[in-house]
Protein backbone atom coordinates (compact mmCIF):
# COMPACT_ATOMS: atom_id res chain seq x y z
CA UNK A 1 0.00 0.00 0.00
CA UNK A 2 2.86 2.35 0.84
CA UNK A 3 4.42 1.71 -2.57
CA UNK A 4 1.10 2.42 -4.28
CA UNK A 5 0.68 5.74 -2.45
CA UNK A 6 4.26 6.74 -3.33
CA UNK A 7 3.74 5.96 -7.04
CA UNK A 8 0.31 7.61 -7.05
CA UNK A 9 1.53 10.85 -5.44
CA UNK A 10 4.61 11.06 -7.68
CA UNK A 11 2.67 10.44 -10.91
CA UNK A 12 -0.13 12.81 -9.93
CA UNK A 13 2.31 15.62 -9.08
CA UNK A 14 4.15 15.05 -12.37
CA UNK A 15 0.93 15.27 -14.39
CA UNK A 16 -0.36 18.36 -12.62
CA UNK A 17 2.97 20.18 -13.07
CA UNK A 18 3.33 19.42 -16.78
CA UNK A 19 3.39 22.40 -19.10
CA UNK A 20 0.83 20.78 -21.40
CA UNK A 21 -1.58 20.38 -18.47
CA UNK A 22 -1.15 23.95 -17.27
CA UNK A 23 -1.20 25.54 -20.74
CA UNK A 24 -4.27 23.58 -21.92
CA UNK A 25 -6.18 24.35 -18.75
CA UNK A 26 -5.27 28.05 -18.91
CA UNK A 27 -6.27 28.31 -22.57
CA UNK A 28 -9.68 26.73 -21.91
CA UNK A 29 -10.31 29.08 -18.98
CA UNK A 30 -9.38 32.16 -21.02
CA UNK A 31 -11.35 31.05 -24.10
CA UNK A 32 -14.40 30.29 -21.94
CA UNK A 33 -14.44 33.78 -20.46
CA UNK A 34 -13.74 35.44 -23.83
CA UNK A 35 -16.47 33.58 -25.74
CA UNK A 36 -19.11 33.96 -23.04
CA UNK A 37 -18.21 37.64 -22.65
CA UNK A 38 -18.67 38.46 -26.35
CA UNK A 39 -22.11 40.10 -25.84
CA UNK A 40 -20.61 42.29 -23.11
CA UNK A 41 -17.70 43.27 -25.36
CA UNK A 42 -20.09 43.94 -28.24
CA UNK A 43 -22.09 46.33 -26.10
CA UNK A 44 -18.92 48.10 -24.99
CA UNK A 45 -17.71 48.52 -28.58
CA UNK A 46 -21.11 49.75 -29.71
CA UNK A 47 -21.07 52.37 -26.99
CA UNK A 48 -17.48 53.26 -27.82
CA UNK A 49 -17.94 53.68 -31.57
CA UNK A 50 -21.46 55.06 -31.60
CA UNK A 51 -20.69 58.47 -30.15
CA UNK A 52 -22.58 60.04 -33.05
CA UNK A 53 -25.55 57.70 -32.77
CA UNK A 54 -27.61 60.39 -31.04
CA UNK A 55 -27.22 62.67 -34.06
CA UNK A 56 -30.18 62.48 -36.42
CA UNK A 57 -29.36 60.96 -39.80
CA UNK A 58 -30.84 62.25 -43.03
CA UNK A 59 -32.54 60.44 -45.90
CA UNK A 60 -33.54 62.13 -49.20
CA UNK A 61 -36.37 60.86 -51.43
CA UNK A 62 -37.41 61.73 -54.99
CA UNK A 63 -41.06 60.72 -55.35
CA UNK A 64 -42.27 62.32 -58.59
CA UNK A 65 -45.30 60.04 -58.84
CA UNK A 66 -46.40 60.60 -55.23
CA UNK A 67 -46.25 56.88 -54.51
CA UNK A 68 -45.87 57.45 -50.76
CA UNK A 69 -48.45 60.21 -50.43
CA UNK A 70 -50.69 57.97 -48.32
CA UNK A 71 -47.91 56.07 -46.58
CA UNK A 72 -45.95 58.82 -44.87
CA UNK A 73 -46.78 57.34 -41.46
CA UNK A 74 -45.46 53.93 -42.53
CA UNK A 75 -42.24 55.52 -43.74
CA UNK A 76 -41.71 57.42 -40.50
CA UNK A 77 -42.49 54.31 -38.45
CA UNK A 78 -39.84 52.25 -40.22
CA UNK A 79 -37.26 55.06 -40.29
CA UNK A 80 -37.83 56.74 -36.93
CA UNK A 81 -34.06 57.26 -36.64
CA UNK A 82 -33.91 59.30 -39.89
CA UNK A 83 -34.85 62.82 -40.86
CA UNK A 84 -36.75 62.46 -44.14
CA UNK A 85 -36.41 65.12 -46.84
CA UNK A 86 -38.04 65.20 -50.26
CA UNK A 87 -36.21 66.67 -53.29
CA UNK A 88 -37.43 67.72 -56.74
CA UNK A 89 -34.66 66.31 -58.94
CA UNK A 90 -32.34 63.35 -59.17
CA UNK A 91 -29.31 65.69 -59.41
CA UNK A 92 -30.21 67.29 -56.08
CA UNK A 93 -30.51 63.84 -54.53
CA UNK A 94 -27.13 62.71 -55.86
CA UNK A 95 -25.49 65.91 -54.68
CA UNK A 96 -26.82 65.46 -51.15
CA UNK A 97 -25.51 61.92 -50.99
CA UNK A 98 -22.12 62.73 -52.53
CA UNK A 99 -21.56 65.64 -50.12
CA UNK A 100 -22.62 63.36 -47.25
CA UNK A 101 -25.46 65.71 -46.37
CA UNK A 102 -27.62 62.59 -46.46
CA UNK A 103 -26.71 59.00 -45.62
CA UNK A 104 -29.09 57.52 -48.20
CA UNK A 105 -31.17 58.54 -51.18
CA UNK A 106 -34.12 56.86 -52.91
CA UNK A 107 -35.61 57.52 -56.34
CA UNK A 108 -39.07 55.96 -56.59
CA UNK A 109 -39.80 55.07 -60.23
CA UNK A 110 -43.17 53.39 -59.70
CA UNK A 111 -45.28 51.82 -57.01
CA UNK A 112 -43.08 48.71 -57.02
CA UNK A 113 -39.68 49.96 -58.18
CA UNK A 114 -37.02 52.23 -56.70
CA UNK A 115 -33.29 53.00 -56.87
CA UNK A 116 -31.05 53.27 -53.84
CA UNK A 117 -28.22 55.84 -53.75
CA UNK A 118 -25.39 55.60 -51.22
CA UNK A 119 -21.89 57.02 -51.30
CA UNK A 120 -20.09 54.00 -49.85
CA UNK A 121 -21.82 50.64 -49.74
CA UNK A 122 -21.46 48.32 -46.76
CA UNK A 123 -22.07 44.63 -46.25
CA UNK A 124 -24.05 45.41 -43.09
CA UNK A 125 -26.24 48.04 -44.78
CA UNK A 126 -29.94 47.27 -44.17
CA UNK A 127 -31.44 50.56 -45.33
CA UNK A 128 -32.33 49.24 -48.79
CA UNK A 129 -34.19 46.21 -47.44
CA UNK A 130 -36.02 48.39 -44.89
CA UNK A 131 -37.14 50.80 -47.61
CA UNK A 132 -38.21 47.86 -49.78
CA UNK A 133 -40.48 46.71 -46.94
CA UNK A 134 -42.04 50.18 -46.85
CA UNK A 135 -42.85 50.07 -50.57
CA UNK A 136 -44.09 46.49 -50.25
CA UNK A 137 -46.49 47.49 -47.45
CA UNK A 138 -47.63 50.48 -49.46
CA UNK A 139 -48.23 48.32 -52.55
CA UNK A 140 -50.26 45.80 -50.55
CA UNK A 141 -52.37 48.57 -49.04
CA UNK A 142 -53.15 50.05 -52.43
CA UNK A 143 -54.10 46.68 -53.90
CA UNK A 144 -56.37 45.92 -50.94
CA UNK A 145 -58.06 49.30 -51.28
CA UNK A 146 -58.73 48.62 -54.97
CA UNK A 147 -60.53 45.41 -53.96
CA UNK A 148 -62.56 47.26 -51.37
CA UNK A 149 -60.80 45.86 -48.29
CA UNK A 150 -59.58 47.79 -45.27
CA UNK A 151 -55.78 47.31 -45.09
CA UNK A 152 -55.68 48.00 -41.35
CA UNK A 153 -58.24 45.30 -40.56
CA UNK A 154 -56.61 42.79 -42.90
CA UNK A 155 -53.18 43.41 -41.37
CA UNK A 156 -54.57 43.13 -37.86
CA UNK A 157 -56.06 39.75 -38.70
CA UNK A 158 -52.85 38.49 -40.35
CA UNK A 159 -50.71 39.57 -37.41
CA UNK A 160 -52.64 37.49 -34.91
CA UNK A 161 -50.42 34.91 -33.20
CA UNK A 162 -50.91 31.72 -31.22
CA UNK A 163 -49.28 31.27 -27.82
CA UNK A 164 -48.05 27.81 -26.85
CA UNK A 165 -46.55 26.36 -23.69
CA UNK A 166 -44.53 23.18 -23.34
CA UNK A 167 -45.21 21.17 -20.20
CA UNK A 168 -42.51 18.50 -19.76
CA UNK A 169 -43.75 15.73 -17.48
CA UNK A 170 -40.59 13.65 -17.80
CA UNK A 171 -37.15 14.56 -19.10
CA UNK A 172 -36.58 17.61 -21.28
CA UNK A 173 -34.62 15.92 -24.07
CA UNK A 174 -34.27 19.09 -26.14
CA UNK A 175 -32.45 20.85 -23.30
CA UNK A 176 -30.43 17.79 -22.31
CA UNK A 177 -29.17 17.20 -25.86
CA UNK A 178 -26.68 20.07 -25.77
CA UNK A 179 -24.85 19.35 -22.53
CA UNK A 180 -25.06 15.58 -23.05
CA UNK A 181 -23.17 15.85 -26.33
CA UNK A 182 -20.59 18.17 -24.77
CA UNK A 183 -20.01 15.86 -21.79
CA UNK A 184 -19.59 12.68 -23.85
CA UNK A 185 -17.20 14.54 -26.12
CA UNK A 186 -15.17 15.65 -23.09
CA UNK A 187 -15.08 12.08 -21.80
CA UNK A 188 -14.03 10.87 -25.25
CA UNK A 189 -11.15 13.34 -25.35
CA UNK A 190 -10.13 12.48 -21.77
CA UNK A 191 -9.83 8.78 -22.55
CA UNK A 192 -7.82 9.27 -25.73
CA UNK A 193 -5.57 12.00 -24.32
CA UNK A 194 -4.81 10.68 -20.85
CA UNK A 195 -4.97 7.04 -21.89
CA UNK A 196 -2.35 7.59 -24.58
CA UNK A 197 -0.33 9.60 -22.06
CA UNK A 198 -0.29 6.69 -19.63
CA UNK A 199 0.84 4.33 -22.38
CA UNK A 200 3.63 6.70 -23.47
CA UNK A 201 4.80 7.18 -19.87
CA UNK A 202 5.07 3.45 -19.29
CA UNK A 203 6.79 2.84 -22.63
CA UNK A 204 9.29 5.67 -22.06
CA UNK A 205 10.24 4.21 -18.67
CA UNK A 206 10.80 0.90 -20.39
CA UNK A 207 12.81 2.38 -23.26
CA UNK A 208 15.21 4.22 -20.92
CA UNK A 209 15.45 1.15 -18.66
CA UNK A 210 14.19 3.03 -15.60
CA UNK A 211 11.41 0.45 -15.30
CA UNK A 212 14.03 -2.14 -14.34
CA UNK A 213 14.92 -0.08 -11.28
CA UNK A 214 11.30 0.61 -10.40
CA UNK A 215 10.22 -3.06 -10.41
CA UNK A 216 13.04 -3.97 -8.03
CA UNK A 217 11.87 -1.44 -5.43
CA UNK A 218 8.12 -1.51 -6.03
CA UNK A 219 5.58 -4.16 -7.03
CA UNK A 220 4.22 -4.11 -10.56
CA UNK A 221 0.66 -3.90 -9.20
CA UNK A 222 1.52 -0.77 -7.23
CA UNK A 223 3.14 0.72 -10.33
CA UNK A 224 0.29 0.21 -12.78
CA UNK A 225 -2.50 1.02 -10.31
CA UNK A 226 -0.64 4.08 -9.09
CA UNK A 227 -0.06 5.34 -12.63
CA UNK A 228 -3.61 4.65 -13.84
CA UNK A 229 -5.36 6.17 -10.82
CA UNK A 230 -3.04 9.20 -10.86
CA UNK A 231 -3.92 9.76 -14.51
CA UNK A 232 -7.62 9.41 -13.70
CA UNK A 233 -7.43 11.97 -10.88
CA UNK A 234 -5.44 14.39 -13.05
CA UNK A 235 -8.02 14.07 -15.82
CA UNK A 236 -10.89 14.63 -13.42
CA UNK A 237 -9.17 17.66 -11.88
CA UNK A 238 -8.50 19.24 -15.27
CA UNK A 239 -12.00 18.50 -16.54
CA UNK A 240 -13.55 19.92 -13.36
CA UNK A 241 -11.50 23.11 -13.70
CA UNK A 242 -12.44 23.49 -17.38
CA UNK A 243 -16.15 22.88 -16.87
CA UNK A 244 -16.11 25.04 -13.75
CA UNK A 245 -14.56 27.93 -15.69
CA UNK A 246 -17.29 27.68 -18.33
CA UNK A 247 -20.03 27.71 -15.68
CA UNK A 248 -18.45 30.64 -13.80
CA UNK A 249 -17.92 32.58 -17.04
CA UNK A 250 -21.58 32.15 -17.93
CA UNK A 251 -22.80 33.06 -14.44
CA UNK A 252 -20.77 36.29 -14.63
CA UNK A 253 -22.24 37.13 -18.07
CA UNK A 254 -25.73 35.61 -17.66
CA UNK A 255 -27.37 39.05 -17.67
CA UNK A 256 -25.92 40.08 -21.04
CA UNK A 257 -27.05 36.72 -22.46
CA UNK A 258 -30.53 37.43 -21.10
CA UNK A 259 -30.30 34.12 -19.19
CA UNK A 260 -31.04 32.44 -22.51
CA UNK A 261 -28.57 29.60 -21.84
CA UNK A 262 -29.72 28.81 -18.31
CA UNK A 263 -31.38 25.58 -19.33
CA UNK A 264 -28.12 24.28 -20.83
CA UNK A 265 -26.23 24.87 -17.58
CA UNK A 266 -28.94 23.52 -15.29
CA UNK A 267 -27.85 19.88 -15.37
CA UNK A 268 -29.98 17.60 -13.17
CA UNK A 269 -28.15 16.07 -10.22
CA UNK A 270 -28.90 12.49 -11.27
CA UNK A 271 -27.30 13.14 -14.67
CA UNK A 272 -24.16 14.54 -13.02
CA UNK A 273 -23.93 11.55 -10.67
CA UNK A 274 -24.34 8.99 -13.48
CA UNK A 275 -21.81 10.83 -15.63
CA UNK A 276 -19.29 10.80 -12.77
CA UNK A 277 -19.86 7.11 -11.99
CA UNK A 278 -19.84 5.69 -15.51
CA UNK A 279 -17.33 8.20 -16.86
CA UNK A 280 -14.80 7.38 -14.14
CA UNK A 281 -15.17 3.62 -14.64
CA UNK A 282 -14.95 3.97 -18.41
CA UNK A 283 -11.82 6.06 -18.07
CA UNK A 284 -10.24 3.50 -15.71
CA UNK A 285 -11.18 0.66 -18.05
CA UNK A 286 -9.28 2.09 -20.98
CA UNK A 287 -6.47 3.45 -18.82
CA UNK A 288 -5.61 -0.07 -17.67
CA UNK A 289 -5.60 -1.21 -21.29
CA UNK A 290 -3.40 1.68 -22.44
CA UNK A 291 -1.02 1.11 -19.53
CA UNK A 292 -0.69 -2.61 -20.26
CA UNK A 293 -0.11 -2.02 -23.98
CA UNK A 294 2.44 0.69 -23.16
CA UNK A 295 4.35 -1.82 -21.04
CA UNK A 296 4.47 -4.19 -24.02
CA UNK A 297 6.06 -1.55 -26.26
CA UNK A 298 9.85 -1.29 -26.23
CA UNK A 299 9.79 2.37 -27.36
CA UNK A 300 7.38 5.22 -26.75
CA UNK A 301 7.11 5.72 -30.53
CA UNK A 302 5.40 2.33 -30.81
CA UNK A 303 2.52 3.24 -28.50
CA UNK A 304 0.30 5.04 -31.01
CA UNK A 305 0.41 2.16 -33.46
CA UNK A 306 -0.07 -0.47 -30.78
CA UNK A 307 -3.03 1.30 -29.20
CA UNK A 308 -4.77 2.05 -32.51
CA UNK A 309 -7.31 -0.80 -32.13
CA UNK A 310 -8.18 0.47 -28.64
CA UNK A 311 -8.56 4.01 -29.95
CA UNK A 312 -10.93 2.73 -32.63
CA UNK A 313 -13.06 1.08 -29.92
CA UNK A 314 -13.25 4.44 -28.13
CA UNK A 315 -14.22 6.17 -31.39
CA UNK A 316 -16.93 3.59 -32.06
CA UNK A 317 -18.25 4.08 -28.51
CA UNK A 318 -18.40 7.84 -29.04
CA UNK A 319 -20.28 7.62 -32.33
CA UNK A 320 -22.61 4.99 -30.89
CA UNK A 321 -23.45 7.37 -28.05
CA UNK A 322 -23.97 10.19 -30.52
CA UNK A 323 -26.39 8.02 -32.50
CA UNK A 324 -28.21 7.27 -29.25
CA UNK A 325 -28.98 10.97 -28.93
CA UNK A 326 -31.05 10.64 -32.10
CA UNK A 327 -32.94 7.50 -31.00
CA UNK A 328 -32.25 6.80 -27.31
CA UNK A 329 -35.10 4.29 -26.89
CA UNK A 330 -34.22 1.99 -29.81
CA UNK A 331 -33.35 -1.70 -29.12
CA UNK A 332 -29.74 -1.16 -30.23
CA UNK A 333 -29.39 1.73 -27.80
CA UNK A 334 -30.61 -0.49 -24.97
CA UNK A 335 -28.04 -3.16 -25.87
CA UNK A 336 -25.19 -0.61 -25.95
CA UNK A 337 -26.02 0.33 -22.34
CA UNK A 338 -24.90 -3.13 -21.16
CA UNK A 339 -21.72 -3.58 -23.22
CA UNK A 340 -18.81 -2.40 -20.99
CA UNK A 341 -16.88 -0.81 -23.86
CA UNK A 342 -19.87 1.40 -24.75
CA UNK A 343 -21.98 1.59 -21.58
CA UNK A 344 -19.72 4.20 -19.94
CA UNK A 345 -21.11 6.70 -22.48
CA UNK A 346 -24.36 5.06 -23.58
CA UNK A 347 -25.90 4.72 -20.12
CA UNK A 348 -25.16 8.37 -19.39
CA UNK A 349 -26.96 9.32 -22.60
CA UNK A 350 -29.90 7.08 -21.69
CA UNK A 351 -30.23 8.74 -18.28
CA UNK A 352 -29.96 12.24 -19.76
CA UNK A 353 -32.64 11.41 -22.36
CA UNK A 354 -34.90 9.86 -19.71
CA UNK A 355 -35.13 6.34 -21.22
CA UNK A 356 -33.45 4.33 -18.43
CA UNK A 357 -34.68 2.87 -15.17
CA UNK A 358 -32.89 2.44 -11.86
CA UNK A 359 -32.53 -1.36 -12.22
CA UNK A 360 -31.00 -0.89 -15.68
CA UNK A 361 -28.52 1.64 -14.30
CA UNK A 362 -27.54 -0.67 -11.44
CA UNK A 363 -27.10 -3.74 -13.68
CA UNK A 364 -25.06 -1.78 -16.23
CA UNK A 365 -22.92 -0.26 -13.49
CA UNK A 366 -22.18 -3.68 -11.92
CA UNK A 367 -21.21 -5.14 -15.31
CA UNK A 368 -18.94 -2.19 -16.01
CA UNK A 369 -17.39 -2.31 -12.52
CA UNK A 370 -16.65 -6.04 -12.77
CA UNK A 371 -15.14 -5.49 -16.22
CA UNK A 372 -12.89 -2.71 -14.86
CA UNK A 373 -11.72 -4.96 -12.01
CA UNK A 374 -11.05 -7.81 -14.42
CA UNK A 375 -9.24 -5.49 -16.84
CA UNK A 376 -7.23 -4.09 -13.94
CA UNK A 377 -6.13 -7.60 -12.97
CA UNK A 378 -5.30 -8.51 -16.57
CA UNK A 379 -3.55 -5.18 -17.06
CA UNK A 380 -1.45 -5.73 -13.96
CA UNK A 381 -0.57 -9.23 -15.16
CA UNK A 382 0.42 -7.95 -18.61
CA UNK A 383 2.33 -5.09 -17.05
CA UNK A 384 4.25 -7.52 -14.84
CA UNK A 385 5.03 -9.89 -17.73
CA UNK A 386 5.89 -7.19 -20.28
CA UNK A 387 8.04 -4.73 -18.31
CA UNK A 388 11.19 -6.79 -18.71
CA UNK A 389 10.33 -8.17 -22.14
CA UNK A 390 11.88 -6.33 -25.09
CA UNK A 391 11.59 -6.67 -28.85
CA UNK A 392 8.22 -8.43 -28.91
CA UNK A 393 5.70 -7.31 -31.47
CA UNK A 394 2.45 -6.19 -29.87
CA UNK A 395 -0.41 -8.36 -31.18
CA UNK A 396 -3.16 -10.63 -29.90
CA UNK A 397 -0.91 -13.70 -29.91
CA UNK A 398 1.72 -11.96 -27.81
CA UNK A 399 -0.90 -10.75 -25.33
CA UNK A 400 -2.41 -14.25 -24.95
CA UNK A 401 1.03 -15.81 -24.51
CA UNK A 402 1.97 -13.33 -21.78
CA UNK A 403 -1.34 -13.84 -19.96
CA UNK A 404 -0.82 -17.62 -19.97
CA UNK A 405 2.80 -17.45 -18.84
CA UNK A 406 3.52 -18.05 -15.14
Amino acid sequence: MKSFITVFCFELASLLKRKSFLITTSIVIVVSFVILSIPRFSTMFENLFSSNSSEEKTMVILDEHAVLKNSDSILKENFADYKIQYVNSEDALKQSVEKEEAEAGFVISSINEFSYYVKNSSLMDTIQSRFAEVLKTNLQNELLKEKGYDPVQIRTILQQSVTSNIVVLGTDGSSNYFYTYILIFILYMMILTYGAQIGVNVASEKSNRSIEILVTSCSSNALIFGKVLAGAVAGIVQTAIMLGSVVVAYKVNADVWGHGLDKFFSIPLEVVVVFAMFGTLGYLLFSFIFGAIGAMCSKSEEVNGATLPVQMIVVVGFFASYMMLQSPDSPLSQILCYIPFTSYMSMFVAVAMGVSTLPQIIISFIILLLTVILMGMLGARLYRRATLSYGNKVNIATIIRMLKSK
